[in-house]
This record gives C-alpha cells, sequence and structure tokens, in this order.
C-alpha cells in the first residue's frame, strides 16, 4: 500500500517521523514537491501520475511558497489533485483559509468566534488611522506566514510612521490587530477531527509567544471550554487536522490563528501522547473520499 506526504521537504524531522509511522503499518510513503512539479494541461497525463503512485490519499505537510504567485499556483496543484480525485488532509480549501490570516479573521468572525480587533486594509493612511483606532497598542502581521516571522509591535506614533508608509511602499496589505494583554504566554491545541488530542503554554519573556522565536513549552490541562473552542474554530475554518492558538485575556478567551499544517515536535515534549502516531491514524481513517 502508498501513501503520499505533500511536502516542499523530504527531509523535515517532522515529515520523517511521519513517513516511519506509515512505513511501520506497512505504507509506501511517496513525496510530492510542489517546487519540482512540470504540469502539463493533459488530463490524461495529470491522471496517469497519480495513477502511477497509486497513493491511499496524500497528507499535507505544508506547500513552502512565499511569493504570491507562487501561493496560487501551488493552491491551484491542490485544487486540481482533489478535482483528479485525490483526497487531501488537509483540504485545499483548509490551507486557503487558515494560511490567509484575513479569510480566516473573516470565518472566526462570522460564527461569533471571540478574536482580538481587527482591521486588513491597502492604503496606509487607512493602517495609521487603524493604529489610532485600535488604541496604539498592536501588531501588525504579515498576511501569509507562520512562526512568528514579520510579525512586529507597534506602540509609538512615530514608529507606527515609518513603518506603515515604508510597508506602503512596497504594496503591503496592512493586518493590524489590537495588542491583548497575556502574560507572555498563550496556549497551543492540536486538533485531529473532532477530538482535542493535546495542548501546551507557550511562554516567552516577552509578547512573542511562538516557538520559532524562543518561547518555551510548559504542559496544560485543557478544560472543556478550550478544547470545545479549539474543534468549533477547526470545523469553521474546515481544517481537519489543526492547530489553534489561544490567548487567555482579561475578557475570556481569545483565538488567534488556525494553522492547517500545525508542528507537533515541540508540543511532542509535554506530552506523552505519540502525536505522530494519532495524526497518521487519523489520516488512515480519513482519507478516503
Amino acid at each position: 500500500m502508498r501513501s503520499m506526504i505533500i511536502t516542499p521537504n523530504p527531509n523535515d524531522p517532522e515529515v520523517q517521523v511521519l513517513s516511519e509511522e506509515f512505513k511501520k503499518r506497512g505504507y509506501e510513503v511517496k513525496y510530492f514537491i510542489p517546487s519540482k512539479v512540470k504540469v502539463k494541461i493533459d488530463h490524461k497525463q495529470f491522471q496517469e501520475q497519480f495513477e502511477k503512485l497509486d497513493p491511499y490519499g496524500a497528507l499535507v505537510r505544508g506547500f513552502g511558497a512565499a511569493a504570491t504567485q507562487k501561493i496560487f499556483f501551488r493552491l491551484d496543484l491542490l485544487n486540481a489533485m482533489e478535482e483528479y480525485g485525490l483526497k487531501l488532509i488537509n483540504s485545499r480549501e483548509s490551507l486557503e483559509i487558515a494560511s490567509d490570516k484575513f479569510l480566516t479573521s473573516i470565518y472566526l468572525d462570522r460564527h461569533n468566534i471571540p478574536t482580538p480587533k481587527t482591521i486588513i486594509c491597502e492604503n496606509s493612511n487607512d493602517a495609521l488611522d487603524s493604529f489610532e483606532e485600535l488604541g496604539g497598542d498592536v501588531i501588525l502581521k504579515p498576511l501569509y506566514g507562520s512562526k512568528g516571522i514579520g510579525i512586529t509591535r507597534i506602540n509609538d506614533r512615530g514608529f507606527a510612521e515609518n513603518v506603515i508608509y515604508s510597508l506602503g511602499q512596497l504594496n503591503d496589505v496592512f493586518y493590524i490587530q489590537e495588542f491583548i494583554k497575556h502574560n507572555n504566554r498563550d496556549i497551543r491545541v492540536l486538533v485531529l477531527g473532532n477530538k482535542a488530542i493535546a495542548g501546551m503554554y507557550r511562554v516567552s519573556n516577552n509578547w512573542k509567544t511562538n516557538i520559532h522565536s524562543g518561547a518555551t513549552m510548559e504542559p496544560i490541562e485543557l478544560t472543556e471550554e478550550i478544547k470545545n473552542l479549539a474543534i468549533k474554530v477547526a470545523k469553521i475554518t474546515k481544517t481537519e487536522i489543526a492547530g489553534v492558538d489561544i490567548v487567555e485575556s482579561k475578557n475570556g478567551l481569545l483565538v488567534l490563528e488556525v494553522n492547517s499544517i500545525p508542528g507537533f515536535t515541540a508540543l511532542q515534549k509535554v506530552t506523552k501522547i505519540n502525536l505522530a502516531e494519532e495524526i497518521v491514524s487519523y489520516f488512515l481513517k480519513n482519507a478516503t473520499l
């Protein structure tokens, strides 16, 4: 039997851990690397590519694009795979929603999920007005991106003008969110379908709580409130395997982001649950159309 992992980097440690888990169960793992794909618009040849691989389905562990055109092209590749009958987990729609902070915010707001106040715009003057409207203490985030890369806290008018007008020259889109006091920690919850599998606190010595930015992980016993919120958010964003980021504020729990390709190395260090085993088990159970 065969299975396929979609990844920009087959040597990624987490991809290798998942691959070993598949192999334990008798599956031969094939890798689909988006940057190496050459597509000829010929439905027979496109179909033959998948028939040759004969995968059980495809576990999506990234599509590795930074440039806008590549993002759309690689999302289109996922769309084409689904059009030709390949089951993806997570789906192309899920990746489109969760990898775009604007779309994520729209879906969460539409379903009354509590999130920080957020404004998205293109015009620099509108962005500067938004800085004031959101209280003069904001987080500026790239529309696409993860691991905390490119996220900036702005709480000074002069600095805001410099950053916003500079980015305006680059035709950037401004995703601006009110800063939430959170005692330098937030919560990451791993959701698989209808179950919140595990969670952790991410604790930092500053406001940025991403593990890749130096935060450390601490165990947490997930409350029913946190579990239910994380599961609901995953369903709203159509994300079967989800990393949901939640912050504890003076007004209760707020959802910050949804990750449709959640890392699990850090979380594995604070839980006894075999996360790779759980992910592969979920995939094999659900990767049929």
